[in-house]
């Protein structure tokens, strides 16, 4: 398992201007010495718990807090288990009258070495931060280890200060604490979004898809008439 084992995405930072800069998903736990042990465990920071980052002084996240950066996205993914089905239910969220959004994340820029060449070389990778679900993403994210758990969805004033604002730790544990109301977010069914399985009828992979119109339905939300892509 290498790096680039993990996806790369552009992400908004903040170098004396605001810029784009490819980053790979997955901060690199640099405190691990064995190369491979580094890259499983690589696994477990993909996300990071927005109330470790200031409460927990020892955390890693904690040393990490002013490498403030935002990952642009249209819609997020996340699966429901539901009961009659063998899989879960893929859902495409994302936020009331925005077409594209900003999630807070944290980045750290490490030194690895090209074990075929031994060269040393700077790497930027980054950790999506989520926090306790708002009723309806608890609702929709209902089961595994992180169950009831969502992006750290904000307003776009909160977006602008998370990489814009000189903030203190306070600041920061006041933005951790906002949680997006449940109106605020929509949500539909997709059909599958692993794999290379392609959408019946010919369907882009995020157009709504009723399941046989099987699914329960949340606070009787209408199919919407616009898809969004991902990112």
């Amino acid at each position: 398992m290498t790096c680039e084992s993990f996806p790369t995405h552009p992400i908004v930072v903040n170098r004396q201007m605001l810029a784009l800069a490819n980053m790979s998903w997955g901060v690199v736990p640099i405190f691990v010495d064995d190369p491979k042990q580094r890259q499983i465990q690589r696994r477990n920071y993909v996300n990071a718990r927005s109330e470790r980052v200031i409460e927990d002084k020892r955390s890693y996240w904690y040393k990490l807090r002013k490498n403030r950066c935002l990952i642009p996205a249209t819609g997020i993914y996340e699966h429901r288990k539901v009961q009659g089905f063998k899989n879960k239910i893929p859902y495409h969220v994302s936020l009331v009258g925005r077409e594209q959004f900003y999630v807070p994340a944290l980045y750290q820029v490490s030194q690895e070495v090209d074990h075929s060449t031994g060269e040393i070389y700077s790497f930027a990778s980054f950790a999506m931060l989520t926090r306790g679900a708002n009723e309806k993403m608890s609702w929709i994210h209902n089961d595994g280890d992180n169950k009831h758990r969502m992006p750290l969805f904000l307003t776009k004033e909160m977006e602008q200060a998370w990489v814009l604002d000189d903030l203190s730790d306070d600041d920061i544990d006041e933005i951790f604490h906002y949680s997006i109301p449940s109106d605020q977010i929509k949500h539909y069914p997709v059909f599958s979004i692993r794999g290379g399985k392609a959408q019946p009828e010919g369907k882009e992979r995020d157009a709504f898809y009723d399941w046989g119109g099987k699914l329960p339905v949340y606070d009787q939300d209408e199919p919407p008439q616009v898809q969004s892509n991902l990112f």
